[in-house]
């Protein structure tokens, strides 16, 4: 039933053995991700969790994890999948993002925002906890948005609207396992006004 609210879906790489970790994560992330490579620095020991829930057709991920990047190729930023726009905003640590010939470092309360239907790279290089939001790239292109200049930049911070869609993104993830559909589809719209 559409309506009931979901539950968190949980990926723990507390699953299996240290030594399995990376690998796991690895392949955790290229099957939810479609094709994402996850690199762990070369480190031994790693240890991540995903927990992620639907508002509508918005998808929120809080992710935890020890120090890592992603890299997707252009080749394998493929049409066949939903363009989404990716959001990641830091509780615990930054993130590098780079995309369009842009890098752009966010802290806690700031957020940088790429397109995942191109090349893009996300380095982790402290443990992090994250949310990272995945709005479909249609609901901003029908809003007459010009999105490329908006790809990879540091935003929020400093207050304002900025800051409003942050606070709105954080409580969508704290609320959506207990909201019904329409109200997280109406979560969906709040966080693509921006």
């Amino acid at each position: 039933d559409m309506s009931m609210p979901q539950s968190p879906t949980t990926m723990d790489t507390d699953q299996v053995a240290p030594a399995e970790r990376a690998g796991f994560w690895a392949d955790w992330i290229d099957r939810l991700f479609h094709g994402l490579k996850s690199d762990v620095y070369g480190d031994s020991d790693f240890e991540g969790r995903m927990s992620t829930v639907r508002a509508g057709d918005v998808v929120l991920t809080r992710l935890e994890a020890s120090r890592h990047r992603v890299i997707r190729s252009s080749t394998l930023a493929r049409t066949t999948e939903v363009p989404y726009l990716k959001i990641v905003a830091p509780w615990v640590g930054c993130a590098g993002v780079e995309q369009k010939g842009r890098e752009a470092w966010v802290t806690p309360d700031q957020w940088s925002i790429y397109d995942t239907t191109d090349a893009y790279a996300v380095a982790n290089p402290v443990k992090v906890e994250h949310l990272i939001v995945m709005v479909p790239k249609e609901r901003l292109i029908e809003r007459g948005l010009s999105l490329d200049p908006l790809m990879a930049r540091r935003l929020g911070g400093s207050g304002g609207v900025a800051r409003i869609a942050l606070e709105t993104m954080r409580s969508a993830w704290r609320e959506a396992p207990t909201m019904s559909d329409a109200a997280a589809r109406g979560v969906g719209d709040a966080i693509t006004q921006f």
